[in-house]
């Protein structure tokens, strides 16, 4: 909800995290934790330049029971929006720009994909749309952005300063191809300004768009090098399904590359998520019912660990989503994520998490 002062628009969310995890065979190890926050949020045109100011302001904390141990206090303030953004006609085309800090991913969601410091610019043409992106992770929160392979250091509190890295990038996207389909081509530089110095480099492809009116489909690739001399690769593909307009059925799988994997090593980036797929081949499906009030999604995969030699598996992953709007302003939810252990070692964990929010 906004409350119009002039021309400025402004808001805020109280939040609430009840939370509990367990795992099967140390069920006395109970965990209890208890989360509560505050978002505050303004947006302003810039006179009627076509820009506008944007930003917001987190604070919360998190108290965590561990069985027969002290509770553990955690606090993190962060600014996850800072920007500045617009759209300029310019030529035959619309030029876009966003500066400061937001959000960016890039096609593959592999590569990138989370809040950073830095501008992107996008020029739309009829036909193509270019893109250039430059950013720098050394002034976010590592307490509240995660990075793979980047840890907070164990004394942070409240805001710690993440790893530096530079990424540089370009985007080609062909909107309508043919037939209505899109190609999206990415290129990315990543300099690594710590003490490893592990720069990577990356090529991307995104292929996607209708197979019938209620049928899509994508296809992603990512090659990278690390140091410009070990190959690694992401690749994902999915089908998504809309029987009705709050239905949508996904299924697909992803790879990542692994070790001692012929020429590749095994697949990383700054984006979290590649920790995740790094060697491994992983079917995933997942069903969504929405409506304006109501959120509701379970989703599963099962992981194919590559161990040097083979591929086996030894856990499936399920999570279950639910949200309701009991007002405009106030929403309650409960989450609840699953590993359960296929090799008979019983390495079972459940987590849940009772939530609420209240807009104003």
């Amino acid at each position: 909800m906004a409350a119009p002062l002039t021309a400025v628009e402004w808001g805020g969310l109280f939040f609430n995290d009840t939370g509990a995890s367990m795992d099967v065979s140390e069920p006395e190890n109970l965990e209890i934790s208890q989360a509560n926050g505050l978002s505050l949020w303004l947006k302003s045109p810039l006179a009627d330049s076509g820009f506008y100011f944007s930003g917001e302001a987190l604070y919360k904390f998190k108290l965590t029971f561990p069985k027969g141990d002290s509770p553990v206090f955690e606090q993190i303030a962060d600014v996850p929006l800072l920007k500045v953004a617009g759209d300029v006609e310019l030529g035959s085309g619309l030029l876009s720009l966003n500066a400061g800090r937001f959000y960016y991913v890039d096609s593959t969601a592999a590569v990138l994909s989370q809040t950073i410091d830095g501008a992107s610019v996008k020029y739309s043409l009829p036909a193509v749309n270019l893109g250039f992106f430059l950013g720098y992770t050394g002034l976010l929160n590592s307490l509240n952005v995660p990075m793979a392979g980047c840890s907070p250091k164990p004394e942070a509190k409240i805001y710690d300063l993440a790893e530096p890295y530079l990424p540089l990038g370009v985007t080609f996207e062909f909107p309508s191809l043919f037939a209505n389909q899109s190609l999206e081509l990415d290129a990315y530089y990543i300099a690594d300004l710590t003490v490893s110095e592990n720069s990577r480099c990356y090529a991307d492809l995104l292929l996607s768009g209708p197979i019938t009116n209620s049928v899509f489909y994508n296809v992603a690739t990512s090659f990278g090098f690390v140091n410009f001399k070990d190959l690694m690769n992401y690749s994902s593909f999915a089908l998504l399904f809309f029987p009705t307009k709050a239905i949508t059925v996904t299924a697909g799988a992803n790879f990542g590359s692994a070790d001692d994997q012929g020429p590749f090593v095994a697949y990383s980036s700054l984006a979290a998520t590649s920790m995740l797929a790094a060697n491994s081949i992983t079917p995933k499906a997942a069903f969504t019912y929405t409506t304006d009030s109501l959120y509701f999604n379970v989703s599963g995969n099962v992981p194919f660990g590559y161990d040097g030699s083979k591929y086996g598996i030894s856990n499936t992953l399920w999570d279950f989503s639910f949200m309701y709007n009991i007002f405009t302003d106030f929403q309650v939810g409960f989450t609840v994520n699953t590993k359960i252990d296929l090799t008979g070692s019983n390495d079972h964990n459940f987590k849940a998490k009772l939530s609420a929010a209240l807009a104003f």
